[in-house]
């Protein structure tokens, strides 16, 4: 799990690594999380908190000037250590370019990334069967390209129901009961699971 600046709240579990981004590695620390290391170019914290951190963590300082962001070094240090499995936590909401970044890191790159803060989980499903637990009050689906999608246990099913790029009807559905059902069968989903931002 890689925790960028806007976390407030993480999520502990103990069999979970933790990989620390700028603010979001001294966010971490408050919350005495044990990180593998922290990485970043530490541009949004001050010197203090900086050498506080150096002193709980192991620092990857990055430069300034870079092509590449913070969130994405950190993701492809943790690819180099071998993870497949990948959560960005803290990385929506804030400035907006930052979070279409981390959107795009999704999306874009060969990566099983999931995106999550407090509220939201977004994550890439391509063709295939799922079962997505009801954990959130709020499920929605944005086809990224020409689609068929069949979803029950939910407030509105769809059925081999064509979605393309520019349709937003499959926003804000609900499941009933535990589980939604769900069969990609041709094209791909971004996926988002959510709550109200007032819990």
């Amino acid at each position: 799990m890689i925790i960028a600046g806007l976390a407030k709240r993480i999520p502990y579990h103990e069999h979970t690594v933790y990989i620390g981004v700028d603010a979001g590695a001294y966010t971490c620390m408050q919350h005495k999380i044990p990180m593998e290391c922290a990485i970043g170019d530490f541009d949004s914290i001050d010197s203090i908190k900086k050498q506080e951190l150096a002193s709980y963590t192991q620092l990857i300082c990055l430069p300034k000037h870079k092509d590449q962001t913070d969130s994405e070094a950190a993701i492809h240090f943790a690819l180099e250590r071998g993870y497949e499995e990948i959560i960005l936590f803290g990385g929506l909401g804030g400035r907006v370019d930052h979070m279409l970044a981390n959107l795009y890191l999704m999306m874009y790159r060969d990566v099983n990334l999931t995106l999550m803060d407090e509220n939201n989980k977004l994550y890439i499903r391509g063709k295939g069967t799922y079962e997505i637990t009801n954990n959130y009050k709020y499920l929605s689906f944005l086809a990224l390209e020409k689609s068929v999608i069949t979803l029950f246990n939910v407030a509105y099913p769809l059925t081999k129901k064509e979605v393309l790029k520019s349709d937003i009807y499959t926003i804000s559905n609900e499941i009933i009961g535990d589980v939604a059902y769900l069969e990609i069968h041709e094209g791909s989903f971004l996926i988002i699971q959510s709550n109200d931002a007032d819990g």
